[in-house]
């Protein structure tokens, strides 16, 4: 058992008004792979429930717990006060917030405001800005970032207290990984090895806080109900039907569905996953398609 329990907030709901990026002006590629369509939006609950997810696989690999605050799923956007206080009630040592910003209603691009904002509340502890200040060092150093504000109060930054970091009762932080509205990091939302990679970095923040040990990630990537491909060969997919959805989760419904890839792409999976109907398969971008042999066909190199 952990000695250390990490509250991980998940931001804004599926269903939050107005937080989105502006509507694209070209497709959204990722790793080959059609993630969005130009005029389509990306919300940002898509990237706070992603690097929330990458930061609990950090944290299990690092021997640290970890807990969720909010609805992972994205469908119901969790009260604040009710975040608070199931961190509060789990006593958890720290909580950690994901979000991503924007400076009005991202109606259209910007190109004045970018980069990396961490935020803790007014009169905090001075355990929060330890863990704010780390947070910003770890990011600020694994992520390329055109600007980093650094540690900035909440009050000074919007002209209130947020009520996650002020309802919370152990050190907290909020931090702000980019700008939906600021073309350049609106594009990186939907990228899995970004999410992954700004993950890693807070867990090494959250592990110099603790005194911890990092343990960086191995090359596997498979247990529990799903089965490792590629150990020793690489395993390639190719698209045979005129187009198929491609998923951010392992599951058919409407809500994962993020886009298409056409008949004739090839692209490389990483791992099968096992469903009580059609198995998935988890591709290299992140992004989830099925395994039925009608839409799809695995072969090897």
């Amino acid at each position: 058992m952990s000695k250390y329990l990490v509250a991980i907030d998940a931001g804004h709901g599926m269903n939050t008004g107005g937080k989105h990026s502006v509507k694209l002006s070209s497709d959204l590629y990722v790793n080959g792979v059609l993630v969005r369509r130009k005029g389509q939006i990306i919300k940002e609950n898509e990237w706070n429930r992603a690097v929330s997810e990458y930061l609990a696989k950090a944290l299990t690999r690092c021997n640290i717990g970890y807990m969720y605050t909010a609805d992972m799923t994205g469908k119901t956007d969790v009260a604040l006060a009710t975040r608070s206080y199931k961190a509060n009630k789990a006593r958890a040592d720290i909580l950690i917030s994901n979000h991503y910003n924007a400076i009005g209603t991202a109606s259209q691009w910007q190109t004045r405001v970018k980069g990396l904002l961490v935020l803790r509340t007014k009169n905090s502890s001075s355990k929060s800005i330890t863990l704010g200040k780390l947070a910003v060092k770890h990011l600020a150093k694994d992520i390329d970032y055109e600007y980093s504000y650094g540690l900035m109060r909440d009050v000074d930054m919007s002209g209130y207290t947020l009520a996650i970091l002020r309802q919370s009762s152990m050190p907290s932080i909020l931090i702000e990984y980019g700008f939906m509205d600021y073309e350049k990091e609106a594009k990186l939302m939907l990228n899995p090895s970004h999410q992954e990679k700004c993950a890693e970095a807070v867990c090494k923040a959250v592990c110099e806080y603790f005194g911890v040990s990092y343990i960086a990630k191995k090359n596997q990537t498979s247990t529990g109900s799903t089965t490792t491909i590629g150990s020793k060969k690489t395993l390639y997919l190719r698209v045979i039907a005129d187009e198929v959805n491609i998923r951010s989760a392992a599951d058919f419904t409407d809500e994962s569905v993020i886009g298409i890839v056409k008949k004739g792409g090839v692209y490389t999976v990483m791992e099968e996953i096992e469903r009580p109907d059609t198995n998935m398969y988890r591709l290299k971008s992140g992004v989830y398609i099925t395994a039925s042999k009608k839409y799809v066909e695995v072969f090897e190199l």
